[in-house]
């Protein structure tokens, strides 16, 4: 759920996106979850489709003549096949991996609700008991449905309450039964009981992603820097079985941080690796990815990246990790070297997992060819270690 997350964004600037908008309190990082969860449930959309579908056929049956319910019939299949409709391009949307429509799907839901609302009104505005009581029963029936969908955006949630409550409410005291008038009194209690209802169930929801989250991190972060581990590698190699046009895998390893680990300790040689992935992480782009496989081991992987910028962005990282020394334990001043190897795709190859192959070969030459410089994959780099000898990968490479 939450690798998916990303797809779901708030709708564009506007009452729409203030509507649905979790809050302020909400982590930036549990937003795009959340927000998923408005589009979840089609079983309940589809059932609450068809009961108000019933209450216009019903209206029909049991009314003379009644041309207010003719019209929202029509417009009540209408929105009911909208519904459904925008929910296949919703999932369809997902698995191709393109953001939802979001502000149609969430137009189209207050459209339907005050749908529901006029037909609620007209129920009980007749005189029709049989009428009344299945309208009653079909508004409180979607009100449950109503808060387990919508409590990511409480907002929403008591804007789709109101058009299905209040105009029942209207309805019962236009109804001319004294009986019915008691809904009057009863809404703004139930409306407040329903708020708490909705921000409970946001809390909730809220408690248990983040715990699901801290756990994902965990598993995918490096303890010692904050980086992505190489189980985050895994995940990074899995969403991106399909590269984009321009894709860069960059292999990095120091020169020199076996001797500081061996003279000053392994206290300072961790030091050392948090203050050069600080220093790694400001020279990418916030779509960039920076991994730290293990000991002085890092991995970059830049999408939609040409082998010119990858080359600019090499040198200006090696620039970065060695152009000051290392203050370590408050005393001792280091200084460290930078070797880095990378190979681009299309030019070097279309699967993610040989281009760190040709990336890793491309480090092994600029190590062999005196350290602190960068290399890009070329076919010469074929016999280094860990570069396979297939037919395919020995195919020329650009330079």
């Amino acid at each position: 759920m939450l690798r998916r997350s990303k797809l779901y964004s708030l709708p564009s600037p506007g009452v729409l996106r203030w509507l649905t908008d979790p809050g302020p309190d909400v982590p930036p990082a549990l937003r795009g979850v959340l927000i998923a969860q408005l589009l979840s449930g089609p079983t309940a959309v589809l059932m609450g489709v068809v009961n108000g579908i019933l209450i216009n056929v019903a209206a029909l049956l049991l009314l003379n003549d009644p041309p207010v319910f003719k019209l929202l019939l029509v417009v009540d299949l209408a929105c009911g096949a909208a519904r459904l409709a925008i929910i296949r391009l919703v999932n369809r949307a997902v698995r191709r991996g393109t953001p939802p429509p979001m502000d149609l799907y969430v137009a189209v839901a207050i459209l339907w609700c005050t749908v529901q609302g006029l037909v609620a009104f007209n129920a009980m505005k007749s005189d029709c008991q049989p009428l009344q009581v299945l309208s009653g029963t079909t508004i409180m029936g979607l009100i449950g449905p109503i808060c387990a969908r919508n409590y990511p955006a409480p907002r929403l949630g008591r804007l789709l309450l109101c058009l299905c409550l209040l105009p029942f409410v209207a309805g019962s005291i236009l109804s001319g039964e004294p009986a019915l008038w008691v809904f009057a009194v009863q809404t703004p209690i139930f409306l407040y009981g329903t708020q708490a209802i909705l921000l409970n169930y946001r809390k909730l929801a809220v408690a248990s992603l983040t715990a699901e989250l801290d756990s994902q991190m965990r598993e995918r972060t490096d303890p010692l820097t904050g980086l992505l581990n190489r189980r985050g590698f895994q995940d990074a190699q899995q969403r991106h079985v399909t590269l984009p046009r321009h894709f860069v895998v960059l292999c990095l390893d120091l020169d020199g941080f076996k001797r500081v680990n061996d003279t000053l300790g392994h206290p300072a040689g961790d030091a050392l690796l948090q203050s050069v992935a600080r220093r790694l992480e400001s020279g990418v782009r916030p779509a960039d990815a920076v991994i730290r496989l293990g000991g002085d081991e890092f991995v970059i992987l830049a999408p939609d990246m040409t082998p010119d910028i990858a080359a600019d962005l090499a040198e200006r990282l090696i620039e970065r990790v060695t152009h000051e020394p290392y203050l370590l334990e408050g005393r001792t001043m280091v200084r460290i070297g930078l070797s880095i190897g990378f190979a681009c795709a299309p030019e070097d190859g279309t699967d993610f997992a040989l281009l760190h192959r040709r990336a890793d070969s491309a480090l092994y030459v600029a190590k062999a060819e005196g350290k602190g410089v960068h290399r890009r994959y070329t076919p010469t780099a074929a016999g280094a270690p860990g570069e396979p000898q297939t037919a395919d990968e020995r195919a020329p490479a650009a330079t």
